[in-house]
């Protein structure tokens, strides 16, 4: 009997154990969700907090006058595209944060006189631009009007006075700019010596110096070379003072020449 009670006391002790376990665990159940509501709620509230925060510094930083763009400075700007360059940059006005370099750049560079840019912010209202221009080599005269070109024969600008320093060029055909600018490295030692340059088919590049009646047809390479030996030689080619008008010095070790008062004559 005794054993039969012992037993029914530990069934019972068991079951309000277990009984108890089932309750607790239950109940730390609960508050753990109820503890991760709690954190997501706050995490929610912590993130729109911090997002309405960052929307508000970028409004903020958008219409802050003190951030639009009030100045340009500009190293080495043009010289004959101001006024395009002064009118993208006016269009290109507003937040410097907000300002896209690349495009601007890209609208700068579409000038011909300007041959790259490089462009950064000064916070908190200003913009530096450096240029690097290409510079004229050659001019062509357009009834008075003098369009400059650089070495690639690209017009880069105009002007109404006759330009110093550079060499002119007589005929304007695209072809004869192309030739012409393909031959720059051998004029440029020659550049202050030139009195024009053309450029006639089958001869080629027509050089006239300032130095002397003649026009040269040099070829294609050579130029300094070939004309010092024709100077060299040139006292004995005087033929009862008359004077030379062609020097051909298209092929390597000949020089072919025509006088002023002869259809022509070669040596």
């Amino acid at each position: 009997m005794n054993d039969i009670r012992s037993n029914s006391l530990k069934f019972e002790a068991e079951f309000f154990r277990k009984n108890n376990n089932r309750t607790l665990t239950r109940e730390k159940k609960i508050r753990s969700i109820q503890m991760r509501t709690v954190h997501v709620l706050v995490l929610l509230f912590v993130t729109l907090l911090v997002g309405f925060t960052v929307y508000k510094t970028a409004v903020f930083l958008l219409e802050c006058d003190t951030l639009q763009v009030h100045s340009f400075r500009l190293r080495q700007q043009p010289v004959f595209e101001k006024e395009r360059v002064w009118g993208i940059l006016k269009r290109s006005a507003g937040n410097i944060l907000t300002l896209n370099l690349g495009e601007l750049r890209a609208q700068l560079l579409r000038l011909p006189e300007i041959e790259d840019v490089a462009i950064s912010r000064i916070l908190p209202d200003t913009v530096e631009i450096g240029f690097t221009l290409r510079q004229p080599l050659f001019y062509l005269d357009k009834n008075g009007v003098f369009q400059l070109l650089d070495a690639g024969g690209l017009v880069l600008g105009e002007q109404r006075t006759m330009p110093a320093g550079l060499i002119p060029i007589r005929g304007s055909d695209g072809s004869v700019l192309t030739q012409i600018a393909a031959l720059t490295q051998e004029l440029l030692p020659l550049r202050n010596k030139i009195e024009y340059v053309a450029y006639h088919e089958p001869y080629g590049i027509e050089l006239k110096l300032l130095a002397g009646p003649e026009t040269f047809y040099p070829g294609t390479t050579g130029f300094i070379k070939k004309i010092n030996r024709y100077y060299k030689i040139k006292p004995h080619l005087i033929l009862n003072g008359s004077l030379i008008r062609y020097v051909d010095l298209r092929i390597a070790g000949r020089i072919y020449f025509e006088y002023f008062d002869e259809p022509q004559g070669d040596s």
